[in-house]
């Protein structure tokens, strides 16, 4: 069974919130990919999945079927979701790209922005500098936050439905 919103999903959003704020020509990557360089530009984001927290107690929505009951429809069964996702804004201008990325993620516009992908921003931390020595012994600037997502991610599944109940009584004796 695959969740109605998949982690591909959220990187695919918030990579395309991350291009329509920041600079022309600035990467935004997916963390966590094996024997895949830095990008050769100067200024990139890597997005990095870090933790998922209920929000909610699950909500079930049934769809019975059209066809003559007994039958199998489907349930739906959803849980309110905060997605956390660690940003890491790399190069000479990641101090400038925090800053907008926080801005407008706080902002009725990131809302707007994120809205269609069916998730929303939350909030996000204060951006930190973490500056980060290359192998190469130089210095590369970074900042760092955390932006948190909310997503109400259902599971659909088989579920029976009937609209006749037949039963029957039964005499209960008590011991001897």
């Amino acid at each position: 069974m695959t969740p109605a919103l998949t982690q591909e999903q959220v990187y695919t959003a918030l990579r395309s919130f991350l291009l329509a704020v920041l600079p022309s020509g600035t990467e935004v990557i997916q963390g966590q990919v094996n024997r895949v360089p830095m990008p050769p530009g100067p200024d990139w984001v890597l997005m990095q999945a870090m933790h998922r927290q209920q929000m909610a107690t699950n909500a079930h929505t049934y769809h019975p079927p059209t066809d003559p009951v007994p039958a199998t429809g489907t349930a739906d069964i959803e849980r309110s979701t905060s997605l956390d996702v660690q940003l890491d804004i790399y190069g000479p201008l990641s101090a400038d790209n925090a800053q907008v990325i926080t801005t407008l993620f706080r902002d009725d516009w990131g809302v707007d922005n994120l809205k269609s992908a069916g998730i929303a921003p939350l909030y996000c931390t204060e951006p930190a500098q973490m500056p980060l020595l290359a192998g190469e012994q130089q210095w590369i600037q970074r900042w760092t936050m955390t932006a948190t997502l909310h997503g109400n991610i259902a599971i659909t599944i088989p579920a029976e439905f009937a609209d006749t109940l037949i039963t029957t009584l039964s005499e209960v004796t008590h011991g001897s």
